[in-house]
Formats: C-alpha cells, sequence, structure tokens
C-alpha cells in the first residue's frame, strides 16, 4: 500500500488545494481558532471562519480532519469551552479526529465525542508495543509515535505484526521532526514553552522579585538543548528521507507519514511536500529536516546518501563504538556552507 500524507494548515488555504490535487493527502491537522488554540504553541492564530473554510475543502476532497490538542499539559485547560468547540466543529463540518498530547484528558474526551478518532500526539513519546496497548486501552487508536522509533526497524515490526492482528488502530511516522535520535529532553521539551507562557501570563504581583533564579527562565524553551557528541549526530537524526518512504511501505511498517511545521512559510512547506510527494530531493536534506537546534553551518547533499540508508540504520544496534557507517555517510553527504 503506497503510503499517504498528513500535512499542516499553515494559514493558506491555495497550498492545501494543491496538494489536494495530488492523491497523497490523507488528512489534515490545524489548531483551533483564536482562544480555542490548545495545540502545542506555534502562534498560528486563525479565525473560526478560516477553520472552518479549511475544514468545507478537506470535506469537498475527501481529507480527514484532525484537530490538534497535542501540548503536553492540559492540567488548566476549561473542558467546558473546550468541548463547546469541539461540539461546534463536529456539528457543523465533521470533525475526523483529535490529537492529544496530555493522556490525562484522553478518558474525558472519550466520553464526550465516542465517534471522534483520539490519536496520540508525537509528544506523548510512545515509543513500543507495549505502551500502544495501555493506550488503546484507554481508547486511542491512532499513534504518531516518537520520533526515535523510525529508526527502531525491529520494534516497528512488533507493531505492525500486532496491528495486522488486531486491525483497530494505525500508525504514523513523524518524517522530518528535528529532534536528536534519543534525545534526553525530549519528554519535557514539548511542555517548556507552554509551561513559559503560563509564566509570563501571571499576574505582575505573583512574579518572584528575581526572575533570573526561576529555571524556566534559565532554560532555551525554543531551541534543542541536547548535548551533540561530533557532527554525525546530525546524520542519526531519526529522520525519513523521501527516497526511503518505499522501505517503509514494502514492509508495512506505517499507515500515514505526517509532515511538519505548522509554522512554515508557504515556499518552505511546499519544498517540503513536493519533495515527499515524489519521493526524491536533489539538495540540502536538512532544509526538508532542519535540526532543533536551530541553524547549523553545513548543508547535507541529500543524493550523496546511499541507497541503502534506511535499511541500513532500521538494523543498526545503536553501538557506535564499533561502527563507522555515520561517519561514512557524514564524510560523503555533509559539505560546509558557502556564506560567500
Amino acid at each position: 500500500m503506497k503510503l499517504k500524507f498528513t500535512i499542516p494548515y499553515n494559514g493558506d488555504l491555495t497550498l492545501m488545494v494543491w496538494a489536494f490535487k495530488t492523491g497523497q493527502v490523507a488528512e489534515v491537522y490545524f489548531a483551533g481558532a483564536g482562544r480555542n488554540d490548545h495545540s502545542s504553541p506555534y502562534q498560528n492564530k486563525f479565525r473560526k471562519e478560516e477553520i472552518l473554510e479549511l475544514m468545507a475543502l478537506c470535506r469537498k476532497h475527501n481529507v480527514k480532519t484532525n484537530l490538534l490538542m497535542n501540548k503536553g499539559i492540559a492540567f488548566t485547560d476549561d473542558l467546558k469551552n473546550v468541548f463547546h468547540y469541539i461540539g461546534s466543529l463536529n456539528k457543523t463540518q465533521g470533525l475526523t479526529s483529535i490529537t492529544v498530547g496530555d493522556p490525562a484528558i484522553v478518558p474525558f474526551l472519550k466520553k464526550a465525542f465516542p465517534r471522534i478518532r483520539l490519536q496520540a500526539s508525537v509528544f506523548m513519546n510512545i515509543d513500543n508495543l507495549q505502551k500502544i496497548k495501555e493506550a488503546l486501552k484507554m481508547g486511542v487508536t491512532v499513534f504518531c509515535l516518537d520520533v526515535s522509533t523510525n529508526r527502531k526497524g525491529e520494534e516497528l515490526e512488533k507493531i505492525r505484526d500486532y496491528k495486522n492482528k488486531l486491525k483497530n488502530f494505525s500508525i504514523k511516522l513523524l518524517a522530518n521532526h528535528g529532534c536528536y535520535m534519543n534525545c534526553f529532553y525530549s519528554m519535557r521539551h514539548s511542555s517548556w514553552p507552554v509551561l513559559k507562557e503560563m509564566l509570563e501570563q501571571r499576574p505582575t504581583a505573583q512574579r518572584p522579585p528575581q526572575k533570573r533564579y526561576i529555571l524556566g527562565n534559565l532554560i532555551d524553551v525554543k531551541n534543542c538543548v541536547y548535548k551533540k557528541e561530533d557532527i554525525t549526530d546530525e546524520i542519526k537524526r531519526p529522520f525519513i528521507r523521501p527516497e526511503d518512504l518505499t522501505y517503509y511501505e514494502k514492509r508495512g511498517l506505517a499507515d500515514v507519514i505526517k509532515i511538519a511545521y505548522r509554522m512554515d512559510r508557504t515556499p518552505v512547506l511546499r519544498k517540503k511536500l513536493k519533495a515527499y510527494f515524489e519521493r526524491s530531493f536533489d539538495g540540502d536534506l536538512f532544509e526538508l529536516t532542519p535540526p532543533n537546534k536551530g541553524a547549523i553551518p553545513f548543508i547535507c547533499d541529500n543524493k550523496s546518501i546511499p541507497d541503502t540508508f534506511a535499511q541500513k540504520l532500521l538494523s543498526c544496534d545503536m553501538k557506535c563504538e564499533g561502527c563507522d557507517y555515520c561517519l561514512l555517510v557524514t564524510v560523503k553527504a555533509l559539505r560546509k556552507k558557502n556564506y560567500a
């Protein structure tokens, strides 16, 4: 089965029409409008009418709709308002699914909206079959796996075999997230912007007099704080290249491929979508899969990466001490940027 894609809405309906006409889009994911945005904060602020227009467009092209509630902490959310908004979208245009980041809200959503599918956000860090089994008990039926799982072939095969047996859940893989392999901070990083926003919104009287001692003011909440050992860490990042999709397809390791990011400008997002739709890209791979640590002084010549890349890394035992494969790929594919 040829993999289709779930793509982000970045505010450009014309881009969505272009993507839909390729026939390769299974789903669009989007944030709620205005104050009803309960997604991980990217500051995409949409009007209610705009979201309804997007959903109508999806319905016209038989594309599924996925409302994001993927911030890691929903602890202070007003469920009455949240459910009212979800209900209004569902009644007006029909909402296919909701992506959830905080597992605490899952049973409440399941009870209130039994016909809307619940998806586990990548921020839930579900990376093995046992976690999937536990989430299934709670009513989650779609899983966007932790990005490190992209490189864990044996675990993906276990999940595939169990899925083929039960046939009651599906798997998404996020192809171009910028996080590093097995990042120590990945379980918490997605929540930091939410907490930072809550910290800054506190009344002045409740703010501590010495802000420099508050942990949230001492860490970079926007960029990954992963400590790289060397440049091979860029090749080890668990991205999926456009050319490698066939490897996942043939083995049934995923049902849908997710492309990021919602904050991308249209030319950037269109380039990403075109590359993955065509399953080929002749250029700097890091334009499709930018690292979370911000700009780096290298480009990655995608066509210099061996055709065996996916096969090799999905069977990797992570024993880097006795292997130089990633180093060889790095030497072959990475180039210093020319700033002239």
